[in-house]
């Protein structure tokens, strides 16, 4: 398998990357615990799932707060992020369908992989009934910029010394790697191959480092 670094040689090329589509509750915690996983290039949220049409937040109408998650599946595969998916939320709680669990598959391999998986998961849970809905991805509606790597826009001041633009913060492996950090993540050696990548300052770096090891952003849902 190729590494996260050999990975960050390839995000120029957007056909590379493959893309998964979940819900894991509130999305500023799932984006954030899905960038932890190596192989995961790019994330950013929205609402999907449902057919109002232009939703918003204070208009999300039949839709679930979806993470898009773009991967490289030399690194990671599809069925790992479904591993993962189900690992870091208890998929039998009942919510509204804002924050619903929820696997969006975009072809038909990923249908038999998520049918396949929610199957096992319910066998997993018994009697007690998985919630989950899996379904094809119709639309992927972007929220807005502020929602966007939710965790990196509450640290103002390392916002700042990253200079990036809302596109960036949306499109960037950079944000969407440190937006891990600030959730908590602890591979340093991710931030050190990030920090070399991307030219960050040792001041930058440090930050970045010191809020994860504090356990991240206070209050963070991951």
């Amino acid at each position: 398998m190729r590494s996260f670094t050999n990975g960050l040689e390839r995000i120029r090329d957007m056909a590379t990357l493959c893309r998964a589509y979940l819900g894991m509750q509130c999305f500023w915690g799932a984006e954030s615990s899905f960038a932890k996983l190596d192989g995961v290039m790019k994330t950013r949220v929205g609402y999907a799932g449902g057919t109002t049409q232009s939703p918003n937040y204070e208009n999300i109408g039949d839709h679930t707060e979806i993470t898009e998650v773009q991967f490289d599946d030399q690194i990671v595969s599809y069925e790992r992020i479904l591993d993962w998916f189900w690992e870091h939320h208890n998929p039998t709680d009942q919510h509204k369908k804002q924050y619903q669990s929820a696997i969006l598959y975009v072809d038909d391999t990923q249908k038999r992989i998520a049918e396949e998986s929610l199957k096992n998961v319910q066998e997993k849970y018994g009697q007690q009934k998985v919630e989950t809905y899996v379904k094809k991805l119709e639309h992927f509606y972007q929220a807005e910029d502020y929602h966007q790597k939710y965790w990196l826009r509450c640290q103002r001041a390392l916002f700042t010394k990253l200079s990036l633009t809302d596109q960036e913060v949306v499109d960037s492996t950079l944000a969407t790697k440190v937006n891990a950090f600030l959730a908590g993540f602890d591979n340093f050696d991710v931030l050190k191959n990030l920090a070399a990548a991307y030219h960050l300052s040792d001041d930058t770096t440090k930050l970045i480092e010191e809020i994860a090891r504090s356990g991240g952003v206070p209050g963070a849902c991951h």
